[in-house]
């Protein structure tokens, strides 16, 4: 079955090439095969702008989309923003491939490196605007509102993403992890499942490790969350 997936993706490294060379040397194009998330890209174009390769992993928005199975729903998500471990901003996108039985196996992947684009945006902007005037106090309907999106964070190995995805969510605490209550730590630990950590296989461990605590207490805390 799995070599059966990977040549149904195959099809698709075509069609990633064709997409990177449409829209240029920005834009990273990536083919995931879910079925190993620590080594889940199998194809990658202009890979040198998130300095991502072949064998590298799945990112944290992969994940989650694997763990709330939100493809259910959707054939896709567009238009939403990634980070690079360099600091790059991206505009990225992911197609959900599925098999001919309508099952997920892999993820098709776009992002467009804006780095500059949004610095030259800006400076534009504040050429046209010419700056906030102190005697004018735009109306409250006026105020820019927050936009709810998916976010993603580009890295190379699944060891990197654990240590990022833990410390978005333990990063948090104001209080030492050793010093928290067990309900605390299993409500730390609900989080991260829900992100996907577990996915991983060094995610147990280092949760456990995060949280001051043993990993046969993390396992015990996840089978509470069933």
């Amino acid at each position: 079955m799995e070599n059966e997936n990977r040549r149904f993706l195959e099809k698709y490294f075509p069609v990633a090439s064709f997409i990177a060379a449409i829209i240029g040397p920005k834009c990273e194009v990536v083919v995931h095969d879910i079925s190993d998330p620590e080594h889940s890209i199998i194809f990658i174009e202009n890979g040198y702008i998130s300095g991502r390769k072949v064998g590298d992993a799945s990112t944290d928005l992969v994940l989650k989309i694997l763990k709330s199975e939100a493809y259910h729903e959707e054939q896709f998500i567009a238009n939403y923003k990634a980070s690079g471990k360099f600091g790059q901003s991206f505009r990225s996108s992911t197609y959900f491939i599925k098999n001919d039985s309508n099952e997920l196996v892999g993820l098709l992947c776009l992002n467009i490196d804006v780095t500059h684009m949004e610095v030259a945006a800006e400076w534009v902007q504040h050429i046209l605007q010419g700056g906030p005037n102190p005697y004018i106090t735009p109306p409250a309907d006026e105020a820019p509102k927050e936009e709810k999106q998916a976010t993603e964070y580009l890295q190379g190995n699944a060891d990197d993403l654990l240590q990022h995805m833990i410390l978005s969510v333990v990063g948090k605490i104001t209080i030492p992890p050793d010093r928290l209550s067990p309900q605390e730590k299993i409500e730390i630990v609900r989080e991260l499942n829900e992100l996907g950590v577990f996915l991983l296989k060094g995610g147990v461990s280092q949760v456990a490790v995060a949280l001051s605590i043993s990993e046969p207490t993390v396992y015990r805390y996840l089978q509470k969350l069933k």
